[in-house]
């Protein structure tokens, strides 16, 4: 009884059959590995050409056995008789982000070398400053004294007497009275005060004695008009009969004045 040797299967072989199996079509196979679709029909049929170089391939097939969850030794191995070629052992690559990391490892040791350097030179400073101080220093200065001669004691002006003292305010008394003598003016110098009420209405105009116009209009009845400035006031009121005025708190007599005709006058009046 003769026996035949068991069919190999290859690798291509082995991708397709996981494909099917978990039911993927050749475009989305294409899509998960980044690759064209005839690639994959290439990698599935062993078509090693001229397009494909073997290393290229062999990371495909790689990857594609990963994404079809296929025992990587098995795949590799059988990929390795197709191609006749021993797969070698992938060493490890030392990526960039490996190298980053190192080197801020030894930054930051470097940075912590300075600190430590840093600080002990300031407490060798300090204790340097603290001990070349002078003891000379905590010394107080010693404080000089003055002699007085005798003869400047001698001559020194007596203590006042109670009368002395007494005639001495009097002569002082009288620089009191300019004083309030030159306050006097300073009174003078307020503002006069100018209060108008209208019991109707009534045109008005006033214009103190430097020309300012501080009054100027019509006024309503029950108006009460406060009014500030230099006397002597020129007033002019279009029916001085419905008005009332007071200057600096005193009451002005108006009866001199015609009635229902317009009026122009002086506050004061002049002599």
């Amino acid at each position: 009884m003769s026996t035949e040797p068991a069919a190999v299967i290859s690798a291509g072989q082995l991708l397709r059959q996981a494909r099917e199996q978990r039911q993927l079509s050749v475009q989305q196979v294409a899509v998960q590995l980044n690759l064209k679709p005839l690639q994959v029909e290439q990698l599935e049929q062993d078509q090693l050409d001229g397009s494909m170089l073997e290393t290229f391939a062999r990371g495909y097939v790689r990857a594609y056995g990963r994404l079809l969850k296929l025992p990587e030794a098995e795949l590799m191995a059988a990929f390795s008789r197709q191609t006749g070629c021993v797969a070698s052992s992938a060493k490890p690559m030392r990526t960039f982000s490996n190298r980053e990391a190192k080197q801020a490892t030894e930054n930051r040791f470097m940075w912590l070398t300075y600190a430590i350097i840093a600080l002990l030179l300031l407490l060798l400073f300090i204790w340097w400053w603290q001990t070349a101080r002078p003891v000379s220093d905590s010394v107080p200065a010693p404080v000089e004294t003055v002699a007085i001669p005798e003869t400047a004691a001698a001559e020194v002006a007596p203590v006042a007497t109670p009368e002395q003292l007494h005639e001495l305010l009097d002569q002082l008394m009288p620089s009191a009275e300019p004083v309030a003598a030159e306050a006097e003016p300073e009174a003078q110098l307020l503002p006069d005060q100018l209060e108008m009420r209208f019991s109707a209405n009534c045109w008005v105009d006033v214009v103190d004695a430097e020309g300012n116009r501080v009054a100027y209009g019509t006024k309503q009845a029950g108006y009460v008009m406060q009014l500030t400035g230099k006397a002597p006031f020129v007033v002019t009121l279009g029916n001085p009969g419905v008005v009332q005025i007071s200057y600096n708190q005193q009451p002005f007599d108006m009866s001199a004045l015609p009635a229902g005709r317009v009026a122009k006058f002086s506050i004061p009046e002049s002599e």
